[in-house]
């Protein structure tokens, strides 16, 4: 047993009469948790490398379980004047000025869709299996065990708990969940829950008193299965290990984005995907780190199937941009203490629309068209043209790329120096797809003099080159958390710096509370994101975006 058990096993023999081992008695062998407690946790997630704080207090007719150190709430009520249940959701959130004000929402159930009570221990107690003892330090813990299987999952769920023979109630100590995924031949989850503070006893007027958070006295009654912003909404309150809760979000999910799955067992194992990604999301949002996730077009992929919606492949050695960064570092030292605070190129008419590249690897042709288009207005009077990505798909072979297999950004700028691009209006329509070439066929092209690599590791480089010739092709490390990027400031330290593997669009730079960061465009979709972009911190060069920086040269 791990140190942080023993000593929180301890403490709740402070309260317990241990059953020893000449007490194994048939009497004890049914678990079953108390109709009212109260009790602290610790959950350690090993596979997600999470660690989260939870407190509950439940009765028959009422619960409360505190998240994140008691930022976010959920109280449910059930009984009467409430026929089936009402649920308060209190949480914090930031303005438009970065205040931050404790929001409280409320939702009735009704007879399709209850307000169910809430728990943090396993509903079932019941249906586990006493499985031996175990003694650590002179506390003999009993071990009941749950085994489950289905098409898509095994899953072995284990108790520790003691029995307190003068008040006649268990008391958990431990739980831990091992649950492997069949469809991916992988695990999926291995999480330990430490308990502790047990107590029978509590103050329900202070607990379950919503009067303090300024909770509405309307009630909101939305329906998950079909109610996509109450969903959205309602997230952080979503249980992922509850079937129904998954199954409401996946249903809200499959019309959000229109999936349709070939069979059952298509949909069996992309609900199955769906809810570990679920999972993350909601752990992700629970905890307070500056950026919140969202169930978004990918929630049902792997992340082996992410990579198609990726595509950029390393440059080969030796090629670099062939055209000189006209800045050295007493120029770049100049211009630091002359920078503006804030730059964003949308507002000066350098960007056009958020694209979406689909099931196709071409990010390496959307970063470097979006530099091409901003750079083309420059010269052209302001006059923003929407450029072709499709004919980079089509066309660039020859040049090191692979179409819808992925490329470079030097493959695409080397070819828009022999070519040129022409607009979309006349190659035609993005086809998420590899096409025949009809460069030879375009009326007005536009080819580049060339580009240029910025100075990487410098976030005054790279902010001098956004403001004089952006918006700029960066590279990037997509991990699991960027794929379901909502709102927020994103760093996430699952990033390298030289893994790179996405190319998106630098069109913008900012500050807030202290920390500042880099606006990217990326190729998505507006449904990702917010409106299609991101907010990304420059500490630490997080996730590469200053490793290797280019614009284009007309």
């Amino acid at each position: 047993m791990s140190p942080i058990w023993i000593l929180l096993g301890v403490a709740a023999l402070a309260q317990a009469h241990v059953v020893k081992k000449h007490d194994f008695d048939p009497e004890y062998t049914m678990l079953e948790w108390p109709a009212q407690f109260t009790l602290k946790a610790i959950r350690t997630s090993l596979t997600d490398n999470v660690v989260e704080n939870y407190e509950i207090w439940r009765t028959s007719k009422l619960s409360r379980i505190d998240y994140n150190e008691g930022y976010v709430k959920s109280i449910v009520k059930s009984g009467k004047p409430y026929r089936y249940g009402i649920k308060y959701a209190i949480h914090p959130e930031a303005d438009r000025d970065q205040e931050t004000t404790i929001v409280c929402s409320n939702t009735e159930g009704n007879r399709y869709s209850r307000q169910r009570l809430e728990t943090i221990l396993p509903e079932d107690p019941e249906s586990y299996d006493l499985a031996g003892t175990e003694e650590s330090d002179g506390i003999e813990y009993l071990r009941f065990v749950y085994d489950y299987s289905d098409e898509t999952t095994d899953r072995r769920n284990t108790i520790w708990a003691i029995y307190d023979e003068q008040n006649e109630i268990w008391i958990p100590s431990r739980y831990e969940v091992i649950e492997f995924n069949l469809w991916l031949g992988s695990k999926d989850k291995h999480e330990i829950w430490d308990f502790f503070d047990f107590s029978s006893s509590f103050s329900y007027r202070r607990v379950f008193d919503v009067s303090t958070y300024d909770c509405p006295d309307e009630l909101e009654t939305p329906t998950y299965a079909n109610n996509s912003e109450a969903m959205k909404k309602n997230l952080m309150f979503v249980d992922p290990e509850k079937p129904r809760h998954v199954s409401h979000v996946f249903n809200v999910f499959k019309k959000d984005f229109g999936k349709s799955y070939s069979d059952k067992k298509e949909h069996l194992k992309r609900k199955s995907i769906f809810k570990k990604n679920l999972r993350r999301i909601v752990q992700h949002n629970r905890r307070n780190l500056g950026y919140k996730l969202a169930v978004n077009q990918f929630a049902d992929k792997t992340p082996e199937e992410m990579k198609k919606y990726m595509g950029l492949n390393r440059r080969p050695e030796g090629k670099v941009g062939n055209i000189p960064f006209p800045y050295d570092d007493r120029k770049l030292e100049e211009a630091a203490t002359e920078l503006p605070v804030e730059y964003d190129a949308r507002l000066l008419g350098l960007v056009s629309k958020v694209k979406n590249q689909e099931e196709c690897g071409s990010c390496w042709t959307f970063g470097t068209t979006a530099a091409a288009e901003g750079a083309l207005a420059r010269i052209n009077g302001g006059r923003l043209l929407t450029l072709s990505n499709q004919a980079l798909v089509d066309c660039a072979w020859a040049f090191g790329a692979a179409g819808c297999d992925g490329g470079t950004d030097n493959a695409a700028y080397e070819w828009m120096m022999q070519y040129g691009l022409p607009t979309e209006a006349e190659y035609g329509s993005y086809l998420n797809q590899d096409g025949p070439c009809r460069i030879l066929n375009m009326t007005e092209l536009h080819p580049i003099k060339g580009f240029t690599d910025v100075t990487p590791l410098s976030v005054s480089a790279l902010k001098l080159a956004l403001i004089n010739h952006g918006p700029l092709s960066v590279s990037v490390h997509v991990t699991d958390a960027f794929s379901y990027y909502s709102s927020g400031i994103f760093y996430d330290t699952e990033c390298n710096e030289l893994n790179l593997n996405h190319e998106v669009t630098l069109v913008g730079y900012g500050e807030r509370d202290g920390d500042t960061y880099w606006i990217l465009k990326n190729s998505w979709g507006p449904n990702w994101g917010i409106g299609g972009y991101m907010y990304i911190s420059s500490r630490d060069n997080n996730c590469g975006v200053a490793t290797e920086p280019t614009y284009v040269v007309f």
